[in-house]
């Protein structure tokens, strides 16, 4: 092979593996850049993803709460802790809903800005807003409803506070007219009775008399009360005159009373209470 000849042929060669190393340096770079956008891409979808498995997570949590305020809510002896605990619980859903609202709104943009475009992601992104308006309005109802069941326990425990007062005014009304009932029918049933000397009564001015021919008049002047015993008219049936002779000077139904002795004295038996004190609620009798 002449040399000229040689030297153009190893010439040409060379050009050609340089020319394939330059092509194969541009295909690798080409290369490697796809693949760093896959990745790249990869790595945004994941992202989102994860945003919005974060997101349906707290949507969870928001219907687990919500579940578990609408029981103790409803619960006739929930006390003032208890209360208070589900008002911190609607606190946490209410800030919970608007973190996850403002997390959805901001995938939402990115989304929108990125080159990427997916309706698996347009679908579950719209699940997720129509997830959280829902939840948005049970929980703006629960709020609603347990307004309504404070405000109707304020109305009936002023109802039972105002019921409990005429309660009381009620009962000490009808204490006051008992008590007046009782009065009256003491003073009705009220009798009073004296025994002594004819001495003794006339001293009291119980008895009174104008001569020793003229008779004894009984109760007609202003004898001294004080000098009688009180008593019960329906509940004394007898009473003792420590004395062997007793005469009766003020006027009852002979048949209503006895005169009986026990021990040698003479004692009172009043056999008609209603008889005997239906003339007279006063009683004088005259012993020895």
């Amino acid at each position: 092979m002449k040399p000229a000849f040689l030297i153009l042929t190893l010439t040409l060669f060379f050009s050609a593996c340089n020319f394939q190393s330059e092509e194969y340096k541009a295909l690798k770079a080409q290369n490697d850049s796809l693949l760093r956008a896959k990745q790249a891409m990869q790595d945004e979808l994941d992202e989102y993803f994860s945003t919005m498995n974060q997101i349906e997570q707290n949507i969870e949590k928001i219907k687990e709460t919500e579940g578990v305020i609408s029981t103790s809510s409803g619960d006739p002896e929930l006390d003032s802790d208890g209360r208070s605990k589900i008002n911190e619980d609607l606190v946490y859903l209410n800030d919970l809903l608007k973190t996850n609202k403002e997390e959805l709104a901001k995938l939402k943009r990115r989304i929108n800005r990125s080159a990427i475009k997916s309706t698996e992601l347009e679908r579950t992104l719209a699940r997720l807003t129509k997830a959280l308006e829902e939840e948005s309005a049970k929980i703006a109802l629960l709020e609603t409803e347990i307004a309504q069941k404070d405000s109707l326990i304020a109305e009936l425990g002023t109802t039972v506070e105002v019921l409990g007062k005429d309660i009381e005014n009620l009962k000490t009304n009808v204490e006051s007219k008992e008590s007046k009932i009782q009065e009256q029918d003491e003073t009705i049933h009220t009798a009073w009775y004296v025994f002594g000397t004819l001495k003794e009564l006339k001293e009291q001015k119980i008895v009174t008399s104008d001569g020793i021919f003229r008779p004894k008049r009984v109760l007609e002047s202003d004898f001294n009360k004080n000098y009688f015993v009180r008593i019960d008219a329906r509940k004394t049936k007898s009473i003792p005159l420590y004395s062997t002779r007793a005469k009766i000077l003020t006027s009852h139904p002979k048949s209503s009373y006895t005169l009986e002795k026990e021990s040698g004295n003479f004692v009172l038996l009043i056999v008609d209470t209603e008889a005997f004190w239906s003339v007279s609620k006063y009683l004088v009798i005259e012993v020895d």
